[in-house]
């Protein structure tokens, strides 16, 4: 599809907007430069739990049991005890996985 011009920020932007309206909860732009779009926030309390920008991890603010800090509310997923890979900040690394049947 190298033919087709990337999506603009401003329409991943837009629709991020349309879907959080419509009730969902965790929705994304991903893979573009939005700190707000890229953030995991709780749904009960608002607060701001992974913030993401770009593949960036700034922050990650969760319990061991993936609640939220501030309001105790489990979020929806699969969350590690602490920030990282091995002991390490994500920053901008991507963190190798392996599937197995």
């Amino acid at each position: 599809m190298t033919d087709i011009p990337p999506t603009p920020p401003e329409t991943l932007a837009q629709a991020r907007r349309i879907a959080l309206d419509a009730g969902l909860h965790h929705v994304y732009t991903g893979n573009v430069h939005d700190s707000d779009g890229g953030t995991t926030f709780c749904p009960s309390c608002h607060a701001a739990l992974i913030v993401r920008d770009w593949y960036d991890i700034q922050r990650y603010d969760l319990d061991a049991e993936g609640r939220c800090p501030h309001c105790s509310t489990t979020l929806v997923g699969r969350f590690g005890p602490a920030l990282g890979h091995n002991g390490k900040a994500f920053g901008p690394r991507r963190i190798p996985i392996r599937l197995s049947s």
